[in-house]
């Protein structure tokens, strides 16, 4: 095996052994269960109640198209949130733990650590995005949606969660630039606030974060091409954070 084979399979077993991505994972899937299949039980039963008159507001089409947008609308916030999370704490725990040192010592470079790093990442985001997609998928079925286009919308709302899964890369840059993962969380919670904030005032379509959720939305009309976007930020985010362990000196934390 080569060295970044050999450093890529101890950054994976160490990142799924983790304490927060444990949680992240339990968490993401749970509400995303939970507010996809409440809010389109609710939006089902009417403005009956207050809580049916709120989530039928965000079920914006009948069938599978208003309870994928719904999925993508949940989605887009615990994803983006709970792997922003997980990739602060990837490329933050060596400084905040004072093992930036001991890299030092090791065969790989710096640059390859931080390359297993991002690839165990993103195959835990991509990973999470597919469970994500099949679990609101198989939900549909027993609030009454047809198993025809069960596939079509489990596809979806894994695309939308690996694309935000992907376009958080940025948060291991700045946990890096910082020194710690605590500047990757306030990163995220950043993204996450200033998504919303643009979304609500109608200029998602330039926010990376906001288009995949966007695009899976009925009547939106965002073109598949603007999914290029949060593509671009990943990219922006994984070549940034490299060249940023590249640069790494002896003694910095």
């Amino acid at each position: 095996m080569s060295i970044f084979g050999t450093v890529l399979a101890f950054e994976a077993r160490k990142l799924l052994g983790a304490t927060v991505t444990r949680v992240a994972t339990l968490a993401s899937l749970g509400l995303v269960t939970i507010t996809t299949a409440g809010g389109y039980a609710a939006a089902q039963a009417g403005p009956a109640s207050q809580l049916g008159r709120k989530a039928s507001g965000l079920v914006d089409a009948p069938g599978w198209a208003g309870y994928t947008g719904l999925a993508a609308t949940s989605v887009g916030i615990t994803t983006l949130l709970a792997v922003g999370i997980v990739m602060a704490w990837t490329a933050g725990r060596e400084f905040t733990d004072n093992t930036i040192v001991g890299l030092f010592a090791l065969p790989a470079a710096p640059a390859t650590i931080a390359c297993a790093k991002i690839a165990a990442a993103i195959g835990w985001a991509v990973a999470l995005a597919a469970a994500e997609g099949v679990l609101v998928a198989g939900i549909g079925l027993p609030l009454g949606l047809s198993a025809a286009n069960a596939p079509v919308a489990a596809a979806t709302v894994a695309l939308v969660g690996a694309l935000l899964g992907v376009a958080a890369l940025p948060v291991m840059w700045i946990a890096t630039l910082g020194r710690g993962y605590l500047a990757g969380i306030s990163a995220t919670l950043a993204l996450v606030i200033v998504t919303n904030i643009a979304v609500g005032f109608g200029l998602g379509i330039a926010i990376p974060w906001a288009i995949p959720v966007l695009w899976a939305t009925p009547n939106a009309g965002i073109p598949t091409v603007s999914l290029l976007l949060p593509v671009a930020a990943a990219l922006a985010g994984a070549t940034l954070t490299a060249h940023s362990w590249t640069r790494l000196q002896l003694g910095d934390r």
